[in-house]
């Protein structure tokens, strides 16, 4: 620099080294806030499944429950068809319906010996194949609880190949298709292996990909045992 200011090569410089500057300190922005999206997404959809398996649970374990110890109990479960219910058959006591996309349970809460005197008694959870997991509480109708546009989750079961369900016996066998195959065999269940795969709504702004997280948990059905 001389004493009459800048050279034109000077200021050139000067321009092209903070425009560089400002290029970095816009692609660590961007990056940043890329790895904020991406977290919140991944920790929103977290949530959502971790709340619905912990319900999920909860309730199947209670599955049968009959402190009345009265076979007669689960002939009282109502008819439902939009949870494919019609005569209630004893044998299977308190899962009525079981498949690797659906569980229809009942339970004695009340201790009356009818199912359906009290709230929650009899209700079914139940994937749709696609995107969405539905709890159908006393035949009031299917309501998503998980999964589905807007709710920052979709359940890919079906795409992943895994089932929502999987039925295993008091040796540990699995009996999924053999359940399937005859719901007689409701009977012999023991052990319910849930698993949720769920894709973040919104892709990874890195990969352009949803991010995929798969979850499970065992739920030990004792009152099913148990229960005449």
């Amino acid at each position: 620099m001389d004493k009459k200011g800048f050279t034109l090569v000077e200021l050139l410089v000067s321009i092209a080294v903070g425009m560089v500057i400002m290029l970095a300190v816009y692609g660590a922005m961007e990056m940043a806030q890329r790895s904020s999206v991406n977290v919140t997404n991944k920790i929103s959809t977290q949530q959502d499944v971790r709340s619905v398996l912990d319900l999920m649970a909860m309730e199947i374990r209670m599955a049968s429950y009959n402190p009345m110890n009265v076979a007669a109990t689960w002939s009282t479960i109502p008819a439902c068809a939009g949870m494919g219910l019609g005569t209630p058959t004893i044998s299977r006591k308190g899962i009525q319906v079981a498949n690797r996309n659906a569980i229809v349970i009942a339970m004695d809460l009340d201790g009356s010996g009818v199912i359906g005197n009290a709230d929650n008694e009899y209700l079914m959870y139940s994937y749709d194949g696609v995107s969405t997991i539905s709890r159908n509480v006393s035949c009031g109708g299917n309501q998503g609880i998980l999964g589905g546009a807007g709710t920052n989750t979709n359940v890919r079961n079906a795409a992943a190949g895994l089932f929502l369900f999987r039925y295993f016996d008091r040796t540990d066998n699995d009996i999924t298709t053999t359940v399937e195959g005859s719901q007689d065999q409701i009977r012999n269940i023991r052990r319910i292996l849930i698993t949720i795969v769920a894709d973040t709504e919104q892709n990874d702004p890195n990969t352009q990909q949803p991010r995929r997280m798969i979850y499970s948990t065992n739920v030990i059905v004792r009152n099913h045992a148990l229960s005449p």
